[in-house]
């Protein structure tokens, strides 16, 4: 009887131990929405242990902006989540707006004002300086002076290739003066002369009358040369004198001669032509892709410090990861984050090195891959716009001398669709040389690029953006400088 109750006691025990371990109550969790540079307000929204919930549709805004996606790190560096992705929550967490910024056009159209030729509309993007193309207008027993809003020069007067921002469309007007006359509202007092010299160029530019031991600016150059862009003035015919550039403020006291110098708008280096688009920096860019023959061809597609093409493109294929189950975490080359690397491996390498770069191995010594600042610069210098040549969709840059390349919407092998090229003729994508999301290394996993597109809207989206690295790209090369 005593052994009975005791087996009973024990079965009572274990049903209320079952009773109360499936009462227990599941953790909930918070996920917190920050604007992250936008504006509006959203509720944190609950979630329950082990139990998959929509994430609340996003309702922040951003002036001039279109919502991307959250992310778990404020640059976007960490997971991303699409908007109402269906998640599963272990912990309290806050996502950021991830966001894209919609650039706004305006044009600039020129007038030859009496003149001859032809110049194409500008475009700017509004509210960032750029400069104004050089003036390629000619009027006959004249010479070009500057712009001016107003056709009789009487409103708001801009120097040739001078520097400006815009907010809306505007119409600039080439003003004019007499061959052999001076220029207008020359400085009062005992004054010395500049004198230019075409240095093998053409055309007529007055001297210009200074004052001795004040500085002055030089007057645009009005010299143009078949097949060269003018880059600036020097003491000396041969460039081994004193430089100055166009428009430079500079003191004489003596009469001087000052030569234009030139420099050719195109050339090859090791079988493979570039272009000279005047920029600040003097990089040279080819004219079309490593493996393409002309500016619309595509090429061949890279992963990112790989130099030979594939069949696909994914992590398991990729060269500098150690294939097994956490193959995206198993970096053996250009990782900086030990989290990143096989068995914790770094070397804080992020910039590619000659042998790992395609533009180098394929094309030779003379060329490698661009950097980061040296794409940001075709941003931010150029005028850019969505075009297309010869029945090919893409990007045409225009530099400050005119010159212009284009850049194929060639699209891209992604790790999530193997081997098949994708968004052709929609996306282009070209690998930079340096890994993460801008000048600095960011995440190992990413490199960074050139990234633009037309969406269905026709709004242009171009920046400076990142790809995973096993990614199979184009690549557009730069001349070694």
């Amino acid at each position: 009887m005593k052994r009975t109750l005791l087996i009973f006691f024990a079965i009572l025990s274990l049903i209320g131990i079952i009773a109360i371990s499936g009462c227990k109550k599941k953790e909930t969790y918070t996920v917190t929405f920050d604007a992250n540079g936008g504006t509006g307000e959203m509720a944190g929204q609950i979630f329950t242990e082990g139990e998959p919930r929509a994430l609340t549709s996003n309702t922040f805004s951003y002036q001039e902006h279109t919502f991307k996606c959250w992310n778990t790190m404020k640059n976007g560096t960490g997971t991303s989540y699409d908007d109402r992705q269906t998640i599963t929550v272990t912990s309290d967490m806050t996502l950021y707006a991830q966001w894209k910024k919609i650039l706004t056009f305006v044009t600039v159209t020129f007038d030859a004002n009496g003149g001859t030729g032809e110049m194409s509309p500008q475009r700017y993007v509004v509210g960032t300086a750029q400069v104004l193309r050089p003036n390629q207008f000619t009027k006959e027993g004249c010479y070009f002076v500057n712009w001016n809003k107003a056709a009789d020069g009487s409103e708001t007067a801009y120097a040739n290739t001078q520097e400006i921002t815009l907010t809306g469309n505007v119409t600039l007007y080439a003003q004019w003066a007499v061959n052999g006359t001076m220029p207008p509202d020359p400085l009062p007092g005992v004054g010395v002369l500049v004198i230019f010299d075409a240095n093998g160029g053409n055309g007529y530019m007055p001297p210009q009358m200074y004052t001795v031991g004040c500085a002055q600016a030089l007057n645009a150059n009005a010299y143009t040369r078949e097949n060269y862009w003018f880059d600036g003035w020097n003491t000396a015919a041969d460039g081994n004198g004193t430089a100055y550039a166009d428009l430079e403020a500079i003191t004489v006291t003596e009469n001087t001669t000052l030569y234009a110098q030139w420099k050719p708008l195109s050339g090859d280096a090791a079988g493979h032509l570039w272009v000279d688009l005047g920029l600040p920096s003097g990089t040279l860019w080819a004219i079309c892709n490593v493996g393409a023959s002309v500016p619309e061809e595509y090429g061949n597609y890279y992963a990112w410090g790989e130099t030979r093409t594939k069949s696909s493109y994914t992590w398991y294929n990729y060269k500098y990861c150690n294939n097994g189950a956490n193959y995206e975490y198993s970096l053996t080359k250009y990782c900086n984050v030990e989290s990143c690397g096989y068995n914790g491996f770094t070397d804080d390498l992020t910039t590619l090195l000659p042998e790992d770069d395609a533009a180098t191995t394929n094309w030779g010594a003379d060329w490698r891959m661009p950097t980061w600042e040296e794409f940001n610069e075709l941003l931010v210098v150029c005028s850019n716009e969505w075009t297309v040549q010869n029945g090919v969709n893409g990007q045409l840059f225009t530099g400050p001398n005119g010159n212009t390349v284009f850049f194929p919407a060639a699209g891209g092998y992604w790790d999530v669709t193997g081997g098949r090229l994708e968004y052709d003729g929609a996306i282009g994508a070209y690998w930079t040389s340096k890994l993460g999301n801008g000048p600095s290394s960011g995440n190992p996993l990413h490199s960074s690029m050139l990234d633009f597109n037309l969406d269905f809207n026709n709004v242009l989206h171009i920046h400076m953006g990142w790809d995973d690295r096993c990614d199979g790209l184009p690549v557009r090369p730069v001349v070694v400088q």
